[in-house]
């Protein structure tokens, strides 16, 4: 329902450089939300609420400044070998270097959506560490085209395992 927040989009493409970004809709909907607790909270102050009740506004507020100043960059080099992680929350910003010798693949994987359909989920499946989370998304077309250039860039293969979606069935 909600998928176009957090949404993964290609901002730049060379022969052996992709660059990934979040989508504009991210900070906007941050922005929305922020203003939406801004105007909740002036609603409690005008009710003359007890204290207690100020704790909704103020997550509300929270979670839209969160979304808002929310920023994730991915970049696959493969001129230097690296995958370069950027994610930023609030201005702390957290930054990691991965040779493109540790990655395996690049996955997408259905999942059961709890009884809302399938889901799909990509990632990049590492030889050592974690696999890196990329998006999710009810279609799997937008996953598929952020896949296809990753494979291409980084020389992984492109697993697409829907078997979660046949044991649905």
């Amino acid at each position: 329902m909600l998928d176009w927040i957090g949404t993964l989009k290609i901002r730049a493409r060379g022969g052996r450089r992709l660059e990934l970004g979040l989508t504009r809709s991210t900070v906007a909907a941050g922005w929305v939300v922020t203003l939406l607790g801004a105007i909740l909270a002036a609603a409690v102050w005008r009710a003359e609420l007890p204290r207690l009740v100020w704790v909704v506004p103020g997550v509300v507020v929270l979670l839209g400044l969160i979304l808002a100043t929310m920023r994730r960059e991915l970049v696959f080099d493969g001129d230097d070998g690296v995958l370069r992680i950027e994610q930023r929350v609030l201005g702390l910003a957290s930054r990691a270097v991965v040779p493109l010798f540790h990655l395996r693949a690049v996955v997408i994987s259905a999942r059961d959506g709890a009884g809302m359909g399938p889901r799909f989920v990509a990632y990049v499946d590492r030889r050592v560490g974690a696999r890196i989370h990329l998006d999710e998304a009810q279609r799997c077309a937008s996953l598929m085209k952020i896949a296809e250039a990753i494979a291409e860039v980084a020389d992984l293969r492109l697993v697409y395992d829907a078997t979660a979606r046949a044991a649905m069935r």
